[in-house]
């Protein structure tokens, strides 16, 4: 398999003759290779299961390409005793893997590159500049040498969806409660003021609450929320930066990495929200007064419809489509089921 030199690969020292351009980092690859000497307990459909999970976290800038062909990498790997002896060898070459991917070969060259920049594989090259002769091939001892943290980042998201369900119960509960409470009162025609009420604005179904504060409109008034005075869907926000290409590309890396983290910084949700005003003044141009609106009754499931309108392969007219899906009454469910779809098209990472 030759190797097209012309691939696009962040920058590095100079190129060694016969091998594939690196990156700064390529002597700590090889240090972590160096460090794995096989694994117990580990079978070929764990790994790739730990992969599907986690390695969004542990690299947001993976794209969507990259990650299909470090899975069909792994499963290169056909006996568990191969995992315990530690090598992790597989030779599929480019052809092959554009022909599974169904892309061409220099976009697999492209994904090659972005995996082993990222740390996750070592492109093995002989004198002849080929991956299939002797010790040549594709290395895949990083991914096994950082199964740990991969583990780790699994658990993470886990608790984190497990953390937002909880979240919702609790707010549909409250909810609840605040609607019986304000039945009472007006069947017993008396107001206590003793219970100081939050005042809420929520769409049916929506686990996202928008609480009023000094910004908040007077009974009678019509409120005018901004983006900034909404209470963050923690939820939303993760599978917006996770799956949305438009997004991400304004975000920068250490945005990036901030938000894919438990506690993301306020600038780093400012600038989602930034981003988000941005993608809708410039590729949608939606009346100001039904996004009004709209952030007054979806909050940020309103913010991710934006994306998903953009994003979504197959969308003809994202302002008709944004329009269509604003008016669903359980937008979080719609946009939650969306996102996760664009995950699933082939540049759903950027």
């Amino acid at each position: 398999m030759n190797l097209d030199d012309s691939v696009v690969c962040p920058s590095g020292p100079k190129s060694v003759p016969g091998l594939a351009r690196r990156t700064e980092s390529y002597g700590d690859l090889l240090a972590l290779c160096d460090g794995f000497t096989g694994c117990n307990d580990v079978t070929t459909a764990s790994v790739v299961g730990l992969v599907s999970r986690g390695i969004s976290c542990l690299s947001p800038c993976l794209t969507d390409l990259s990650v299909r062909v470090l899975i069909l990498l792994i499963e290169h790997v056909y006996d568990v005793r191969t995992w315990r002896s530690g090598r992790l060898t597989v030779w599929p070459g480019n052809r092959r893997l554009a022909e599974l991917t169904g892309k061409n070969e220099r976009s697999i060259r492209r994904a090659l590159c972005l995996l082993e920049a990222n740390h996750w594989i070592v492109r093995r090259y002989s004198a002849s500049n080929r991956r299939s002769d002797g010790n040549a091939g594709i290395d895949l001892r990083p991914v096994a040498a950082r199964l740990h943290e991969l583990r780790q980042a699994a658990d993470f998201l886990e608790q984190k969806i497990e953390s937002a369900r909880e979240q919702a119960k609790v707010e549909r509960d409250d909810l609840a409660m605040m609607n019986v409470s304000e039945e009472v009162t007006k069947e017993s025609g008396v107001v206590d003021a003793s219970v100081h009420l939050k005042s809420y604005k929520l769409n049916p179904g929506s686990t996202n609450l928008v609480q009023g504060g000094a910004s908040q409109a007077m009974p009678g008034q019509r409120s005018s929320p901004t983006i900034s005075s909404l209470d963050v869907d923690r939820e939303i926000l993760f599978l917006m930066v996770q799956a949305s290409p438009t997004l991400q590309r304004q975000l920068t890396a250490a945005e990036l990495c901030d938000l894919m983290g438990p506690e993301p910084s306020r600038a780093s949700i400012q600038a989602v929200a930034t981003a988000v005003k941005s993608t809708l003044s410039r590729q949608i141009k939606l009346r100001p007064a039904v996004w009004q609106v709209a952030l007054a009754k979806h909050g940020w499931a309103a913010l991710a419809a934006v994306m998903v309108a953009v994003d979504r392969q197959g969308v003809r007219d994202p302002a008709g489509y944004l329009y269509a899906m604003l008016k669903s009454a359980r937008l979080r469910d719609t946009v939650r089921h969306n996102l996760r779809a664009i995950e699933q098209q082939e540049s759903g990472h950027a």
